[in-house]
């Protein structure tokens, strides 16, 4: 499996509290080929693979962030959030013992697991690697499931019951597929779903009604709690067909069942082969599309309608939704798109025409989450409108300097972060 905890019980000296000292355990996590538990132990001077704690505290804090670990999505706005990264840090509270910097967040259907360098002040310890790597959710959380059960099984070879642990783990294996869904929702939006006051309970159950089920769990990843009914009352609003720009898209829409099957992988690696089969049915070899023009005339799409499907919208309170997509009352597609530069919009323009290749008959949202769905559609995005294999043929060399990256940028009509992106994700170059 990509992530492992090697466990093996051991003795434990001068540990006070029994959940504790029976849990006493070397640790060793595994992730593909990564060790994160590789230490270099000052005391002894030597280098090992595992560490040497107390397995209760982190199978508690795996059990108390189950259903943020598992389904709360990243956005920009919890980056720095110490709320958020509390609760994505498998061992939030070291409680004195040297346990891995080590964060987990879910994408949907993935997890992304980083971890850095760094020594505990109150252990003889460096951890001495870093990395960020993406392992799939359900392997990720059966690996969890099974280190939870030993310890519970340990707890009760000693006799020990009624734990935090124990309790709230029994709570989570009882939940039905409702209540299930209802804590996924409260997760989504950073809240414990069993700590919950009797407005947050309703407004969880109104949100699920007040929604799409195409475009609940997108919604979700991007609402403020702090404007929940505005985020909610804005989005349903940008949904309504008669608020979108009818797209006709003829030619695209007769593209559509020709265009080869996406084999399962990486959302980024879906959406770049997407857009690459996408210009090859088109014609477009690498030639950029710097225009909204250019870009129309790519799609046999009459330049004004393009024009006016990529209008700048107001989503009001809703600031991290790009766009919507949905369908008129026609059933074709429909789109509008958040205020912004031409360029923008222009990749927000293609962000959707990924949905309406892949989803033509659900809604959908644009947004600024960390989602597999997002991110599929961003990087189909850059991909068609600055094909890598096009930027590869013009760098002549390994390290650009930014105003290199400005000049790409205007040449394929975009702004330079996405030239820098498809530089760096594509291993074409380095920037100094």
């Amino acid at each position: 499996m990509p992530i492992t905890f090697e466990t093996e019980w051991v003795a434990a000296e001068e540990v006070k509290g029994p959940e504790l000292a029976s849990t006493w355990a070397s640790l060793l996590i595994r992730v593909d080929d990564s060790v994160v538990t590789r230490v270099l132990d000052r005391r002894a001077q030597t280098v090992r693979d595992h560490v040497y704690v107390p397995l209760y505290p982190l199978a508690e804090s795996l059990v108390t962030n189950w259903w943020f670990l598992l389904h709360e999505v990243g956005n920009p706005a919890k980056d720095d959030d110490e709320a958020f990264i509390r609760r994505h840090a498998l061992v939030s509270i070291r409680d004195g013992y040297a346990f891995p910097k080590l964060q987990a967040t879910s994408s949907g259907s993935r997890i992304l697991l980083t971890w850095t360098a760094d020594s505990p002040r109150w252990a003889e310890l460096d951890y001495q690697g870093e990395n960020r790597i993406w392992v799939d959710r359900i392997e990720f959380r059966e690996t969890c499931t099974d280190l939870v059960d030993r310890v519970v099984r340990r707890l009760m070879a000693f006799g020990i019951e009624r734990t935090l642990l124990q309790e709230e783990w029994a709570t989570i294996q009882a939940a039905d597929q409702d209540e299930a869904l209802f804590c996924r929702t409260a997760a989504g939006l950073g809240w414990d779903p069993y700590d919950l006051d009797d407005s947050q309970r309703r407004t969880v159950l109104q949100l699920e009604r007040a929604l799409d089920d195409a475009v609940l769990e997108e919604a979700i990843a991007v609402l403020d709690v702090a404007q929940l009914e505005e985020n909610v009352d804005a989005i349903a609003a940008a949904l309504d067909p008669g608020n979108c720009t009818r797209l006709p898209l003829e030619h695209i829409r007769a593209l559509r069942d020709t265009l080869p099957r996406v084999a399962d992988g990486s959302p980024w690696r879906a959406g770049y082969a997407l857009a690459r089969n996408l210009r090859e049915l088109l014609g477009l070899a690498g030639e950029p599309l710097p225009t909204t023009g250019a870009l129309g005339e790519a799609l046999h799409e009459r330049p004004d309608v393009l024009e006016e499907a990529t209008r700048p919208r107001d989503f009001g309170a809703a600031r991290l939704v790009n766009g919507v997509v949905t369908s008129n009352e026609d059933g074709l597609p429909a789109l509008a798109l958040r205020q912004g530069p031409e360029s923008g919009r222009r990749f927000h323009f293609c962000r959707g025409l990924a949905e309406i290749l892949t989803s033509p008959d659900s809604p959908a949202l644009l947004t600024q989450a960390q989602s597999d769905r997002q991110q599929r559609g961003r990087a189909f995005a850059a991909e068609f409108l600055a094909p890598a294999e096009t930027l590869r043929a013009k760098v002549p060399r390994p390290v650009l300097d930014e105003e290199s990256v400005d000049e790409l940028a205007g040449e394929f009509g975009v702004s330079p972060l996405l030239i820098l992106y498809q530089l760096q994700n594509h291993e074409i170059a380095r920037i100094r």
